[in-house]
């Protein structure tokens, strides 16, 4: 530090350390925009300080650690502005989790920064007072050896003549010896100072006077004085010291714990026993305490419950092996209130080395942290119910199957489903469905045990964790939820409504691979009880009495064949029934079994849908049907159309609808203006809100995919699908051309079913041909196209 910096208390870091206040602000109110979903304010710049006057300061430190500290701090506060700007940039955009994720990064930056600006301003205030102390310990020694040549003077009190001096007070008065002697005091003195120091002085009496004098570059002298004999005879001797020094060095250290007192953080300073031994201004603000109540305590006191003991063992650490540490603590003001505080400390040593005190700058973070612990409330908490969410449940869950693995315990899994919960929200409104949600995560709150966990999984499915049960007791746990919940009618503006779940209970089992087969196996059960009734619970030890159910293997291994890819796309021909060319074909979805068996969609399409994994079947097919129409393409083989099943659940998901398009425009397969060779098949037991179907429908259609009706015949909605959806086919269902040949009725039934089919310009296409007199029979009748096992059965290109 340099010696100018070091007389006039020209300080680098605690200015800049100041600086960093505009960005604790702006954090505090981007947080605030995003909790509001709003756009928070450009980030502050690179304070002026910093490229100011600062940089200049820091230029003339001596000591290269700070030299490197002052450096890094500007690198940081670039990253702290990247970052900030990110943020804007990503809410101005609608992007709140990558909002929220630059603005945790640019809290870490700011809490990085005050680290850095502390320990800077740290280590510069310590080396400031030990080049103080040093200076102070020169001056004494100086003074030591002068002692001899303090200013001695003498003076006759009968006519006030100096009658006696030597050298040093003669240099003090700017004359010799020799021409000081026989003057009047009052003449060398000064009136006021002859004045006060000798006016009622009696024998015995000591007497000091301070004189000051104006003149630039005067020293300021202290007189001390003293009667020896009698008034009438006597003399008045003294010495004359110069305080000049002693007042300069006075005065920075008034300036310099003023400038301790005026900080907004507060500093503790404690012995080597960690006694405390000063706090400023801003501690008493900070905790309630004021400076007598603390003094002499250890800072322990300010600790509770909830400080972390992790923390603390650092900080204790720290303090045995004598090093700078930084930490967050959360510490209790004297009202009892808690508060969070980042602390930073440094040791101060003596001359030898030894640590003979502790100084502690801290901050109050407390606003710092209710925004974190908002903002992960938030994303861990379902609004409406107030139960933790999915994600929260998820990590819940990975505990509870840790600790059974480790501890060969058990544990339980309930997944329940509000009945007919689609009908409460068309009858009665969104709000009386609200209503129920809140209603129903209530009772199960009623029902829970301790240990028992409730969540919101999604939609109208909650997730009971029933904490160390055996089959038996969590099916009673399960029933009893169920019963409460039947025999509590929500009370609405509307009347009392009755309502009833389903639930579908799984127990932990050792053997299971994965948690996500628990859950499946959970979600299994879940449907198997909509599918026989609902207002019922099914658990996996009741299926085990019955023995294996008809379909079990597809509901407990679909989500695994997934997960090892072990769904592929088999391709079905389809012929034209009057030249018996093969002009289109069906991508079909199959399960390669671990024995290199195919498992046939009828086996697992129902379970995938209700496990709600029918979308990334989806989308393995539709993806593999992409590829080999860009591979027939390139091949130059003429365009064919390919018949692609997307359900409901994956037209529902416009990233999945966009991802197969964007897919489509990178394989350059998107149809053209003269043909469709990619058609999208719906069932037409496919139910649900019309409007909203034609909505997500429409981005395929307008880039030119085509749109079948699947299964036409089984259902009841047939006249309003060819009505209100732009169809090109209609698929004629399986079980009316196995009756094709033996029954007029059918023949009759299809033949009208073409003559529609015709009026509204559709081709049809028959499903299910297994033999040769069925096809001659549909092209009689006018059928255009056919598939079935009588033309080839559907492949798997390897």
């Amino acid at each position: 530090m340099s010696d100018r910096a070091g007389t006039t208390l020209k300080m680098a870091f605690p200015p800049a350390l100041a600086c960093l206040q505009p960005s604790q602000e702006w954090l505090r109110d981007a947080a605030a925009a995003l909790l509001e979903r709003a756009v928070p304010q450009q980030g502050p710049r690179t304070p002026a300080w910093y490229t100011g006057e600062g940089a200049h300061i820091a230029a003339q430190l001596r000591d290269p650690e700070l030299g490197e500290v002052w450096s890094q701090f500007g690198r940081l506060y670039a990253q702290f502005e990247s970052a900030s700007d990110a943020c804007v940039a990503a809410a101005r955009r609608g992007r709140q989790e990558v909002a929220a994720a630059s603005l945790q990064e640019s809290f870490s930056l700011v809490a990085s920064l005050t680290t850095l600006l502390t320990a800077g301003s740290l280590r510069e205030v310590s080396l400031l007072f030990a080049e103080r102390e040093r200076r102070i310990a020169q001056r004494y020694e100086q003074d030591f050896l002068d002692a001899a040549h303090i200013g001695r003077f003498s003076v006759r009190l009968s006519d006030e003549a100096l009658v006696s001096c030597d050298e040093s007070f003669a240099t003090l008065f700017e004359g010799t010896p020799a021409s000081l002697r026989g003057r009047e005091a009052r003449a060398v003195l000064g009136k006021a100072a002859w004045r006060e120091l000798s006016e009622g002085l009696k024998p015995g009496d000591t007497r000091r006077v301070r004189v000051r004098r104006l003149r630039p570059g005067a020293a300021s002298l202290e007189i001390v004085g003293y009667v020896t004999g009698t008034a009438a005879r006597g003399t008045l001797d003294g010495f004359v010291v110069n305080v000049s020094q002693a007042e300069a060095e006075a005065q920075h250290r008034r300036l310099l714990s003023s400038a301790i007192e005026a900080l907004e953080q507060l500093v503790v300073i404690t012995d080597a026993k960690q006694h405390i031994v000063y706090v400023n201004g801003a501690f008493a603000r900070m905790t309630g305490y004021a400076a007598d109540e603390v003094l002499g305590r250890s800072p322990r006191f300010l600790h509770g419950p909830e400080t972390s003991q992790a923390a603390l063992a650092l900080l204790r650490e720290s303090a045995r092996a004598g090093r700078a540490e930084h930490a967050e603590l959360m510490n209790y003001r004297k009202s009892g209130e808690a508060y969070w505080v980042d602390v930073s400390m440094v040791p101060v040593p003596d001359a030898s080395g030894e640590i003979t005190h502790w100084v502690a700058i801290g901050h109050d973070i407390t606003a710092r942290k209710l925004q974190e612990a908002e903002i992960t409330r938030l994303a861990m908490e379902d609004h409406l119910t107030g139960l933790p969410n999915r994600r929260a449940a998820e990590t819940r869950l990975a505990i509870e199957w840790s600790r059974a693995r480790r501890r060969a315990g058990s544990f339980a899994v309930a997944l329940v489903d509000v009945d007919r919960f689609k009908l409460v929200n068309d009858q009665y409104g969104h709000q009386v469905g609200d209503q129920a949600l809140a209603h129903i995560a209530g009772l199960l709150g009623r029902n829970r045990r301790g240990g028992d966990w409730i969540c919101r999984w999604g939609g109208e499915e909650f997730l009971v964790c029933l904490h160390d049960l055996d089959a038996r007791g969590a099916l009673a746990a399960a029933e009893r939820a169920r019963k409460l919940i039947r025999g509590n009618p929500l009370v609405s503006p509307r009347g009392e409504l009755t309502l009833t779940v389903s639930m579908g209970v799984a127990l932990y089992d050792p053997q299971l691979e994965s948690l996500d087969a628990l859950v499946a196996q959970a979600d299994a059960l879940l449907y198997e009880a909509k599918r026989t009734g609902r207002d019922r619970v099914v658990s996996n030890a009741q299926q085990a009495a019955r023995g294996p159910a008809i379909g079990n293997w597809e509901r407990s291994q679909v989500h695994t064949a997934i997960q090892e890819q072990r769904v592929v796309a088999a391709f079905q021909p389809i012929v034209d029934l009057r030249s018996g060319e093969t002009v289109a074909e069906e991508a079909l979805a199959r399960i390669v079994a671990r024995d290199d068996t195919l498992v046939p969609a009828g086996e697992f399409i129902g379970a995938a849908e209700a496990l709600h994994l029918i979308s990334a079947i989806d989308r393995t097919v539709s993806e593999s049907a992409l590829e080999r129409s860009a591979s027939a393409g390139a091949s130059g083989v003429p365009p064919r159309t390919r018949f692609i099943n997307l359900s409901p659940q994956f037209l529902a998901d416009s990233e999945q609808v966009e991802g197969l398009l964007e897919r489509a425009r990178a394989l350059r397969v998107l149809p053209s203006a003269r043909n469709q060779p990619l058609v999208i098949e719906l069932t037409e037991r496919q139910t649900g809100d019309m409007k909203m179907l034609k909505k997500q429908l429409r981005p395929l259609l307008q880039s030119g995919f085509g749109l079948a009706l699947d299964d036409f015949g089984s259902g009841q909605s047939s006249f309003m699908y060819l009505a209100d959806l732009p169809l090109s086919f209609i698929k004629i269902e399986g079980w009316m051309v196995r009756r094709i040949v033996s029954d007029a009725r059918i023949r009759q039934l299809v033949a009208s079913l073409v003559g529609t089919a015709r009026s509204f310009e559709l081709r049809t296409v028959a499903e299910c041909v297994e033999d040769g007199q069925a096809a001659q029979v549909l092209c009689d009748l006018g059928v255009d196209w056919a598939q079935g096992y009588f033309f080839a059965e559907p492949a798997v290109l390897h």
